[in-house]
């Protein structure tokens, strides 16, 4: 009689995408090894995977490293286990845009989530961007709201720009589909990247699940380089864990998400030491310093 294995719960920050082939590498061959299967969880929220976390529903969530500071999940007890993919993002902006900002009138940008934190530093981005080109706007002029996770789709729809957008994603996409979109980045805008996803687990988590993350940072690690080396088995697995038709759009995806990949996956505050400080001199609501780097310990 077979012993069914244990059962690994992963929430991941949005709908499954490339950035998460390294999570899918691991899934198959964690299963392979007979160790445990990963269940990788997708939302109907940004904020869902914080949620199951904090009443053990998940044994760790893949999110952006912004909302490790956030002060509104303080309580959580939340751990860095580490980076495993980062890339360059910001604001995709409709090139007819532009002109509105110039003079002076109201856009609007997409957003999976809005919130005083997030809204603040697309705002920042935006800000510092026009100052740069030697114009003075006010941040009124910049209305975020929530679209959804589809920013591509939205911005067919008429929104004036998206955020947070990443270059290897909609940036790759929007390109691919001719757009007359661009991108404003966090470096654009004079504001420290944070781009990326972290594995995040709680302190409270169970000794065996936290042996399980364990190992499965170890599959991460390996998952990495794997699938650097092999672009095209790298592309396959994508095909079976979305059940995409193959497209040339697909290929540039994964071609150029292959460049985001880290290794080894392990906390790291000084990676996100200088956003931390960036809000902080913003007077945003973020942990203290102390917490902060107890997050990464």
């Amino acid at each position: 009689m077979t012993t069914a294995l244990p059962i690994l719960r992963v929430a991941l920050e949005w709908f499954l995408n490339p950035d998460h082939l390294p999570l899918l590498w691991a899934q198959e061959q964690a299963k392979a090894d007979d160790q445990f299967i990963v269940e990788l969880i997708a939302p109907d929220d940004h904020y869902d995977g914080f949620a199951d976390l904090a009443t053990a529903k998940v044994d760790a969530v893949v999110n952006e490293p912004l909302h490790l500071i956030e002060q509104q999940l303080e309580g959580q007890q939340l751990q860095s286990l580490g980076t495993f993919f980062h890339t360059e993002g910001g604001i995709l902006m409709q090139r007819s845009a532009y002109d509105k900002v110039r003079a002076g009138e109201t856009i609007r940008i997409t957003s999976p989530v809005s919130n005083p934190v997030t809204d603040g530093l697309c705002h920042d981005i935006l800000l510092g961007y026009w100052r740069q080109q030697g114009l003075e706007v006010s941040p009124e002029q910049f209305v975020v709201y929530e679209g959804g996770f589809d920013h591509v789709a939205q911005l067919q729809k008429g929104a004036d720009a998206a955020w947070l957008a990443f270059a290897n994603i909609e940036g790759v996409h929007v390109k691919y589909l001719g757009l007359a979109v661009d991108m404003i980045s966090t470096d654009d805008g004079g504001v420290p990247g944070f781009s990326a996803l972290e594995l995040i687990t709680s302190r409270n988590v169970e000794t065996q699940a936290r042996e399980r993350l364990a190992k499965f940072v170890e599959y991460l690690d390996a998952a990495v380089p794997a699938l650097i080396e092999a672009p095209q088995a790298a592309l396959a697995l994508w095909y079976r864990a979305s059940n995409a038709e193959p497209s040339e759009l697909t290929e540039a995806l994964i071609q150029d998400t292959l460049k985001r990949f880290i290794a080894p996956v392990r906390p790291d505050a000084s990676r996100w030491r200088p956003i931390w400080q960036y809000m902080q001199s913003k007077g945003a609501d973020i942990v203290t310093e102390d917490e902060f780097e107890t997050i990464f310990k």
